[in-house]
């Protein structure tokens, strides 16, 4: 028997965002799904990915737990975990100060071997193409949405999924069609500050990323028994090394066959200016090293042991009033780019896939409400991901010792408080969940359904402002966060 096909889902964008989504997709056999990605292949740019507990119970509903924990030497738990040693290193000797524990591990995953696992859950009734830069797309009165790419070719779909990154192409025309038509309202200075949302913007700081392999650091260990050099193995908890407007992370991933570390540098001052150069770029190492100069041994040493880094400028999208318009929708870096501090970027990205696809699975998603899914969706997803945002730079601030009122350097016994500060700005990603969302969401398509079906019995018109739910906020955030899950 040939099933009915509800809708055709275009996802541009392969990376983890997209292929999540595909993935929470696939369990709704109504939905055909095509993935167009840019590359030749689906792969992966950064290296280690981060996964708390509140994400790891989403990929763990999605059936992705047992191939996951094949790629990891780490076991997810739900018990106190010692999850970040902070050690200030800015200095000739280096001190721990602070251990941060959870109520749940922090699990680590080289970007690869996620996006791999992804790829194998992915069914063959997905059509897959690779090569497919979006031009552009066109909303038709049909309802249908044509799809232009750079390669000549075209397609069409009834919805389509932006998580082409942080200079998605699906963004751009977005926002440029939703500024059309505010200035056809005559908003113009909304149709403007729609425009100025297109491009990211950079956020002050740079990022040196690398991987080391674990056998060259203890090689060096070894030729250097004086440094007391401690190196990462497979179960070590993760350090933070801090200093002025600087901080270094350092942890093993690939099972402890690699050290991942990333270097941020903040400059807050250059906030919203442009970035001159290329906003990712491989350097010589010698750049990296001449900043650290006076840094402790140890975080020096596992510098040296770098080949070249690559150095990125992080960008972040800039907050927008909505991540949808008619059949089209944003997620992951396309809608809220953010800067890594807070390990949450990619998780975020899981959120929004497994919200949407939730939505537009539910039996009671037709072609004709698509527009109030996807409403809903960014009505639950949009607030969250912005103060995740704003919290990954609190973060940020927190790591480079920027402890408001309090100067570290020349009071350094109350570093501590700079820990406590840095776990209440975190502990979201292990004592909440997203349950409430989802069932937040899945309660407002349902009152909008039961609305409908009311004023159809009756013979009266639906109007927008007779959904039964409040216009988004950040009153979202709190409520749906405030759950946790070991309650």
């Amino acid at each position: 028997m040939t099933r009915a096909r509800k809708f055709q889902v275009a996802i541009c964008g392969g990376g983890i965002g997209g292929l999540t989504a595909a993935v929470a997709l696939s369990k709704y056999p109504d939905i055909d799904i095509d993935i167009y990605e840019a590359a030749t292949k689906f792969s992966e740019v950064g290296a280690g990915i981060g996964v708390w507990p509140r994400v790891w119970k989403i990929l763990a509903h999605l059936g992705l737990d047992n191939d996951l924990a094949r790629v990891t030497a780490l076991k997810p738990s739900y018990e106190l975990s010692d999850t970040f040693i902070f050690r200030k290193s800015d200095q000739p000797e280096g001190v721990d100060f602070y251990k941060l524990q959870t109520q749940g591990s922090f699990l680590r995953y080289h970007r690869p071997d996620v996006l791999q696992v992804l790829m194998d859950h992915l069914p063959p009734s997905h059509n897959t193409y690779f090569s497919h830069r979006l031009r552009s797309y066109t909303q038709q009165p049909s309802g249908k949405i044509r799809l232009q790419f750079e390669n000549g070719s075209t397609a069409s779909c009834d919805i389509l999924i932006g998580a082409d990154g942080i200079k998605s192409s699906v963004r751009r025309c977005l926002l440029t069609e939703q500024a059309s038509q505010a200035a056809r309202m005559g908003k113009q200075k909304e149709s403007e500050r729609l425009l100025d949302s297109v491009e990211p913007s950079w956020t002050g700081i740079v990022a040196y990323r690398a991987l080391i392999p674990t056998e060259r650091l203890k090689a060096y260990r070894d030729a250097h028994p004086n440094e007391n050099i401690r190196v990462p193995e497979t179960n070590s908890i993760p350090t933070m090394y801090m200093g002025q407007h600087v901080n270094v992370v350092v942890y093993p991933i690939s099972s402890g066959k690699l050290i991942n570390v990333g270097a941020f540098h903040a400059k807050e001052e250059l906030a919203g200016t442009a970035f001159d150069g290329p906003w990712v770029t491989n350097v010589e190492k010698d750049e990296l090293l001449e900043t650290h100069a006076h840094w402790e041994p140890e975080l020096q040493a596992i510098l040296q042991c770098i080949d070249k880094p690559s150095r990125w400028a992080i960008h972040a999208s800039k907050p927008l009033r909505s991540w949808h318009h008619g059949n089209v929708a944003l997620l992951g870096d396309a809608a809220h780019a953010m800067s890594p501090q807070q390990a949450s970027g990619a998780g975020q990205a899981i959120e929004d896939a497994f919200i949407l696809a939730t939505l537009l699975g539910h039996r009671l998603a037709t072609l004709e409400n698509v527009p109030h899914a996807l409403s809903i969706y960014d009505t639950i997803r949009r607030p969250i991901a912005t103060e995740v945002a704003e919290r990954s730079l609190v973060n940020g601030r927190l790591f480079g010792l920027q402890l408001p009122g309090v100067s570290l350097d020349n009071d350094p016994e109350r570093l501590p408080e700079l820990g406590e500060a840095i776990k209440e700005n975190w502990k979201w990603t292990w004592s909440t969940t997203l349950d409430g969302a989802v069932k937040e969401a899945v309660r407002m398509l349902e009152a909008h359904h039961a609305l409908k079906e009311n004023h159809r019995r009756s013979g009266t018109a639906i109007h927008r402002e007779s959904v039964p739910y409040p216009p988004p906020s950040r009153a979202v955030f709190t409520n749906v966060m405030s759950k946790s899950v070991y309650a």
